[in-house]
């Protein structure tokens, strides 16, 4: 028998500093992971709801309120090093008010840094390892039922004043079984981009590429794994969005492209269903050819991701990107030629080892490029990722002291650019790139024909 349980999750708002991110709309992302575990525990019948407290634009003090509003007895965080202040200040307020409430963290952080959260705060009750759509609801049941801990896979709990670990979850393959996550039902909140009601939509996990910055792979514990959706259950998804009244969503996945074959079945398949959504999505540029992009146009898409990162092949080695800067500017080329409204590419500097001249060419090359922008982040050293590990083993990250902070390679590591420097050269570089007569007047252009662009212009002058 299932005792019906009153759980609430928060995504907790994160601190920004140093990111140099070109975000033209300021909208927030829908918490996807939360979604799907909230929707396997609203199916088997317990009482579910999300806040979002960047994007409901919440302080803590009213996050703590809406907890206590809804009197939840089970309540779950998964915040990466950036949101980790606001979620362990709300989780020890909320802890305090009723000693009875189970805490429980999950996600990255959770998974890798479990024995420190614990260790540190005692607030915390659980930690749940990997991904948690399959153990969550286990774990409820142990709770309410009062189980054994020993018997939910991925959890780390005390016991007599020790901190213990059951063995890790399996990966799960087969992603077509989990239930497509009711957004309405678990968060009363409409994400919009611009006007258009707006979500997030997984087609797939994971990635068969190791980039040594990534943390693709890492809750799930299957690095260089790529697991699918058939393209029959994205569809049943996007039809049931469609019912739903959304007009736009992003596939998050971390290659749309990656299986060439399936893109284009995915995309023939929205344009002959009728999938009346706008979209967009990151793709790697060695798959990025014209046949895929033009079939992405025609089933809606409007945005296209392309991840650069350098022009500098050495830069780009170091990542073990496996791409080269002539691939990124061919995709650049086949993005625009298929009539993908918006462009972009991501780059990343501050790497061991580059140089400002290094930095300043990249720069350059982004120049050259004919992107609606260019977006550049400062290397950051994700948990547990390669980099991480390599910065372990060189003794420029300790395990123990940094798992609860975001760490900037330019900080840590030797032969890197200072950070200052870096900031500098970023934002020279967006200045440069925005205020060319000739890009400005592609763009006027280019948004005089499209209504979508003008629309999210439109909007953001109304914000």
């Amino acid at each position: 028998m299932i005792i019906i349980t009153r759980i609430a999750f928060v995504k907790s708002s994160a601190i920004y500093e140093g990111d140099h991110v070109l975000a033209l709309t300021g909208e927030s992302w829908p918490p996807l992971g939360m979604l799907y575990i909230g929707e396997c525990l609203r199916q088997e019948g317990h009482n579910v709801k999300i806040c979002d407290q960047e994007a409901q634009n919440l302080s803590s003090e009213e996050v703590i309120n809406w907890i206590k509003k809804r009197d939840p007895e089970i309540i779950g965080f998964g915040p990466y090093a950036q949101s980790l202040h606001y979620a362990l200040h709300i989780a020890k307020t909320v802890k305090n008010w009723n000693e009875n409430l189970i805490v429980v963290f999950g996600n990255l952080l959770a998974t890798y840094a479990d024995r420190q959260l614990l260790s540190n705060h005692q607030f915390i009750d659980f930690c749940l390892r990997r991904e948690a759509e399959l153990t969550f609801p286990q774990f409820v049941k142990m709770v309410t039922q009062r189980g054994n801990p020993k018997n939910v896979n991925g959890l780390t709990y005390r016991e007599n004043g020790l901190i213990k670990r059951t063995p890790d979850p399996p990966l799960n393959r087969d992603l077509d079984a989990l239930p497509i996550p009711d957004r309405e039902a678990l968060i009363d909140f409409e994400y919009k981009m611009g006007s258009n009601k707006y979500t997030l939509l997984a087609s797939s996990r994971g990635c068969p590429f190791n980039c040594k910055f990534c943390a693709c792979g890492l809750v799930s514990g299957s690095r260089g794994v790529w697991r699918p959706r058939s393209v029959d259950n994205v569809l049943s998804e996007l039809h049931f969005l469609q019912s739903r009244g959304f007009k736009e969503f992003t596939f998050v996945d971390d290659d749309f492209t990656i299986n060439p074959k399936r893109a284009l079945k995915l995309c023939q398949r929205m344009k002959k269903e009728k999938i009346d959504m706008i979209w967009g999505s990151e793709g790697r540029a060695s798959y990025a050819t014209k046949e895929i992009l033009r079939s992405m146009k025609a089933a809606g898409c409007k945005t296209f991701i392309v991840g650069i990162e350098s022009v500098v092949q050495r830069v780009l080695d170091y990542y073990n990107k496996k791409i080269t800067p002539a691939e990124s500017k061919l995709a650049i080329r086949n993005a625009r030629k298929a009539g993908i409204d918006n462009v972009f590419g991501l780059f990343i500097v501050g790497a061991p080892h580059e140089t400002v001249s290094d930095v300043i060419q990249t720069i350059k090359f982004s120049l050259k490029l004919d992107m609606t922008a260019p977006i550049f982040h400062i290397l950051y050293t994700p948990i547990h990722s390669i980099l991480w590990q390599e910065g372990v083993k060189m003794g420029v990250i300790d395990e123990n002291l940094d798992w609860n902070r975001k760490i900037y390679a330019c900080d840590v590591f030797p032969d890197t650019v200072r950070r200052d420097i870096l900031e500098k050269l970023v934002e020279w570089a967006l200045l440069e790139f925005l205020s060319r007569p000739k890009f400005l007047f592609k763009e006027m252009l280019r948004t005089i024909k499209s209504s979508n662009r003008l629309e999210n212009i439109l909007n953001i002058f109304n914000k």
